[in-house]
Order: structure tokens, then sequence, then C-alpha cells
């Protein structure tokens, strides 16, 4: 495997310590160019210096990765966030399909973030940055308007509003768009979604299913009941969850 080079900012030196030793141990064929406990010194360095991961702490005292991230030339292949809270921080990056590890971080998360960092698209950081910003700023706003999808080709923007439903198969999750004859499936499990999709009129009817409640357009009492969708789709109801239907 190619050597890479990382660098990491945290606050916190035990976080840094734990992290090095991590990457130390599970990941050797990273290379730690260095770490910062600020956004000045973090700044002061990559002004400087080029790596292909850097793994960023959301909240640090009084400022944020974010604050460095608007500082930053685009020079960086990826990001890796690591982060303790930030409901609005997590929130953006699962918007913008960019990766996290919560702390404490365990090894197998490590392994798999740095792994998929590998293997996406690296000419995709430069849109997935500046998505990342503007999703983190209109989350506090609640003015999202737009959500990252990737799949094993390509990153879609897609209209929050265009999604009719979301299905889930195992650790998959289909995305039905209108007008869209195919759906976007991406790999990750629909319980990703159902938390910040709710901000938006979206409503888990089913273990397997999270609909727009703006594309209902009628509740079927046949067949145990299901709803159909506007763009022609028919989607089960449990029994556990009709009380849902109440909201729609």
């Amino acid at each position: 495997m190619t050597n890479l080079s990382c660098f990491i900012v945290d606050d916190e030196p035990g976080a840094v310590t734990t992290l090095t030793v991590l990457i130390e141990r599970y990941c050797p064929f990273l290379t730690i160019s260095g770490s910062a406990n600020s956004v000045e010194q973090a700044l002061n360095f990559l002004n400087n210096h080029t790596v292909d991961i850097l793994f960023l702490d959301i909240k640090m005292k009084q400022e944020t990765g974010f604050d460095l991230l608007r500082l930053l030339p685009k020079q960086f292949l990826h990001i890796v966030f690591v982060t303790a809270h930030d409901e609005y921080g997590i929130q953006a990056i699962k918007f913008s399909a960019t990766d996290y590890l919560l702390k404490p971080v365990v090894p197998e998360e490590l392994i798999a973030a740095v792994h998929k960092v590998i293997l996406s698209n690296k000419n995709s950081y430069t849109d997935q940055t500046s998505m990342l910003l503007q999703s983190y700023e209109q989350q506090r706003l609640n003015t999202q308007k737009r959500i990252a999808l990737a799949d094993q080709n390509e990153i879609r923007y897609v209209l929050i509003e265009s999604i009719v439903c979301c299905g889930a198969e195992n650790s998959y999750t289909s995305f039905y768009i209108h007008n869209e004859s195919r759906p976007i499936i991406v790999s990750k499990p629909i319980s990703e979604y159902e938390q910040i999709l709710s901000l938006y009129g979206f409503i888990r009817i089913h273990q397997s299913w999270l609909i727009n409640k703006n594309r209902v357009e009628s509740f079927k009492k046949a067949d145990g009941g299901y709803l159909m969708m506007d763009n022609k789709m028919s989607v089960p109801v449990s029994r556990q969850r009709k009380h849902l239907l109440k909201e729609l």
C-alpha cells in the first residue's frame, strides 16, 4: 500500500497522543507529519506543507474545525473529523459524505475510515469541502436544501424535497428520487439518515422505510395498510407505526 501522510488537529493533547498511538499501531502506512492544538498552529503548518489526510477535531475551546477549513487552501485530498459530540457538526458531515470518527476512537473504525479514504475519489475534495461548509452553516438555520449521496461511481448532490422515500436493505439505503427511474444506493444504514431527514418532514413508518410526508398521495387500508407515494410507489406501514399517520 502506498505510504500516505496525515496531520492531527485537536486541542486536547491526550486525544492527539491517543490517535497517534492508534495510527502507528493499526495504520503503519500512514506517516504522521505533525499535530496542532489550535487553528492558528494548524494553519501555520498546513500553509507550508501538503498532507494526504487531515484528522480534524470539531470542537476546540472557542474554535471549531470548520474555522480552519475556511482558511485553508484547497490542497487536501481528504478530511476525517474526530469528535465527541456537536450535533450540528455530525449532521453536516453526514450530509456532505465526509468521513468522521467518534471519540473514544476504536481501532476498527479508524481502519475503516482510512481505507474508505484510500478507495474514494481523490478529485472530490473541493466539492465535498465546499458542500460541507455550506451544510454546517445552513444546519444552524435549518435551511439545508441538498444532501450528498455517494454511490460507487459518484457523489450526487440531491435536493431533499425531491426524495420520495428511502428503503433499507441490510447496511445499504436506496434513495428514490422524484422523476428518476433508478434509486441511488448508498452504503450506509437508514438509521444514519432518519434523524437528519426528520427535520425536513421525513417519517420512519416501517423498519425498512423512511418516507417524505410531503410526497404521500394516499393511505390504502388493504393488505395491512400501505402508502401510495407521488411516484406511484407503494410503501408498507408497520402495525407499530400506524400512529405516525396522524402526522400526515
